[in-house]
């Protein structure tokens, strides 16, 4: 055999070689750019879930922040109303002691008279 044909026989298989490299590598990109067109959609959807989260994250504070200010006045309109009870309580205990003083006194009179009578 001729050592040129050999050597053009040699590079037209190493051709067909390449050729079917090129064309199962060309066969791997087109997946590549599919799994690439699904992961950026992944990540649009991602990037809206994560602005959603932000936003009702915001909202949240927003509300915590209000209760607390609402929980706050509450509060303050309790313990207003438990000194005024207190006062109330004290007023109301030094009223039963000067009507108990007064129920003794009767109560005496009403011996001394008993007393007197018998």
């Amino acid at each position: 055999m001729n050592p040129d044909l050999i050597i053009e026989l040699v590079i037209g298989m190493l051709l067909i070689a390449t050729c079917g490299y090129c064309y199962h590598l060309s066969s791997k990109l087109r997946e590549l750019r599919a799994g690439q067109a699904e992961l950026l959609q992944t990540i649009e959807t991602f990037d809206d879930a994560s602005r959603r989260a932000e936003q009702n994250l915001a909202k949240m504070q927003n509300t915590g922040a209000s209760m607390n200010r609402e929980l706050g006045e509450a509060t303050l309109r309790a313990n207003a109303l438990i000194d005024e009870l207190s006062v109330m309580v004290d007023a109301g205990d030094h009223i039963a002691g000067r009507i108990e003083g007064a129920v003794k006194e009767v109560r005496a009179v009403g011996a001394r008279r008993k007393g007197l009578a018998s």
